[in-house]
């Protein structure tokens, strides 16, 4: 199991930080750091897939938090979730696979679906 404070604090620092404009000018994430960690999460096996949809999950937590401020949005914040587990060949599948049967599990549906999984990996209830 990874280490979820860690996986929280960096979800935290992503949304914070939010997105600056790059060469080209596209948006990318000010957190370079945080795109360093989740490319060292989906290269550790069934542990690293389960931490980053515990990222995924919470990353959409907070930026349905009001209190918390940021220039990036859901959308970007899933593009850039998607680029970076693209990097990763057969991670998307896992991803996938992992967090629908994590859903199935909790019965998560609709738009509570990514809180019910983010809480039930939280609270230790899944095993990869």
């Amino acid at each position: 199991m990874p280490d979820l404070g860690m996986v929280r604090r960096f979800a935290e620092l992503f949304v914070r930080m939010g997105l600056v404009r790059g060469e080209g000018g596209v948006y990318v994430p000010a957190c370079a750091e945080c795109v360093e960690y989740l490319d060292g999460l989906l290269s550790g096996g069934v542990d690293g897939i389960l931490g980053f949809i515990a990222f995924m999950c919470l990353v959409r937590d907070l930026l349905n938090d009001a209190s918390i401020d940021t220039n990036m949005d859901l959308t970007h914040a899933e593009l850039i979730l998607k680029h970076v587990l693209d990097k990763h060949q057969g991670a998307a599948e896992a991803v996938n696979t992992l967090y629908e049967e994590i859903a199935e599990k909790t019965n998560a549906e609709g738009p509570n679906r990514a809180k019910k999984v983010c809480e039930a990996i939280l609270n230790g209830e899944v095993e990869p």
